[in-house]
């Protein structure tokens, strides 16, 4: 389970110009209706790189807008520019190569009525390991299942006019090991529709000391291994709640009843021009929010509690609000002044 506890943040969309967008997103609490009058709707996939995995390669057959009271719109044949594609009945797409801010364009102006939709769903093939797979570090090829076959998101709000939405693949709760079957199974855990107009963005760099200055890490065999960004809604009461690593209901650990579980997670990247750790976080809610960094997180398990201690060095934690398109940028140094 030792690769799967290092996988971090990540969505499903490239680098790539998108129109202009408004609305919200929503699941059924969304009030209104434009009167089905037409939306142009540009979609994209997005994520943040997972640790020690190579390739997350998912095979998408078709893509469903449900609208309760009407029948489902259903995009079963794709044209995806970046790779080629015209008019095909299915694709491919490494989840790894879109992370941050990039996104892999899947629809792009699409013709659709405005107005409430209740789910997005996203059927996905995984009868072999050619259709959907994970590539480990050692090379081999593990199949990528999904119960039912499709992940069923949130709903959103289409206003009239041009918009685009990002889907963002958060790895780091979404891809979970399953050790008796030898295979992953891809959850709606961490997975979310974020609108492109309204989302923010928070980057910035990690001071590489603080990878093994502490205890236990500074007995990790490589430093460079095991470094993660927590992040967690609200401004916390660290004197009432406890930030904890990833876990679901499923934990056969009952996590303390003041644990918070993180709304997402990312990885560090070593930039090769500049030499520098780097993070990002793409596409995020407007809100209050708090950043922890952790050194100690090799073995996060995306479905188990584990007890992690956050932040590592204690005092890497950060609070801050994100407004609407903000483009924010922490830098995680041994001061802690961000």
């Amino acid at each position: 389970m030792g690769i799967l506890q290092k996988v971090a943040a990540m969505s499903f969309l490239t680098a790539a110009a998108v129109l202009p967008l408004s609305g919200c997103g929503c699941g059924f609490s969304c009030n209104g209706d434009d009167g089905g009058n037409p939306t142009r709707l540009t979609l994209g996939f997005s994520d943040a790189l997972p640790e020690d995995l190579k390739q997350v390669v998912i095979k998408v057959d078709s893509i469903i807008f449900r609208r309760l009271g009407a029948e489902d719109r259903v995009i079963d044949t794709f044209t995806i520019e970046e790779q080629g594609l015209v008019e095909v009945d299915t694709f491919q797409v490494d989840l790894l190569d879109y992370r941050g801010v990039n996104q892999l364009i899947v629809i792009k102006d699409l013709e659709i009525d405005s107005g409430s939709y209740s789910e997005v769903l996203i059927r996905i093939l995984g009868n072999d390991v050619n259709d959907s797979y994970v590539q480990e570090a050692d090379d081999r090829l593990k199949r990528i299942t999904v119960s039912g076959g499709e992940l069923k998101l949130p709903g959103l709000r289409l206003s009239t006019g041009s918009q685009a939405f990002t889907v963002e693949f958060g790895l780091a709760q979404a891809l979970q090991y399953q050790p008796v079957a030898n295979q992953y199974r891809l959850a709606t855990n961490g997975i979310r529709i974020e609108n492109n107009r309204t989302g923010a963005t928070l980057s910035g760099q990690v001071d590489s000391s603080l990878f093994n200055s502490v205890s236990p890490c500074d007995q990790k065999d490589d430093p460079q291994k095991g470094n993660r960004l927590y992040l967690y809604t609200g401004k916390v009461d660290l004197q009432k709640q406890r930030l904890a690593d990833v876990f679901t209901s499923a934990s056969s650990t009952v996590p303390p009843a003041d644990a918070l579980a993180p709304f997402a997670v990312a990885s560090l990247e070593n930039n090769s021009l500049t030499g520098n750790w780097e993070y990002s976080f793409g596409y995020l809610p407007a809100g209050d929010y708090t950043l922890a960094f952790a050194c100690d997180t090799e073995n996060d398990n995306a479905v188990e509690y584990n007890g992690l201690i956050i932040p590592l060095p204690v005092g890497q934690v950060y609070e801050f609000t994100l407004l609407e398109a903000e483009r924010a940028q922490c830098n995680v140094t041994e001061e802690a002044t961000c």
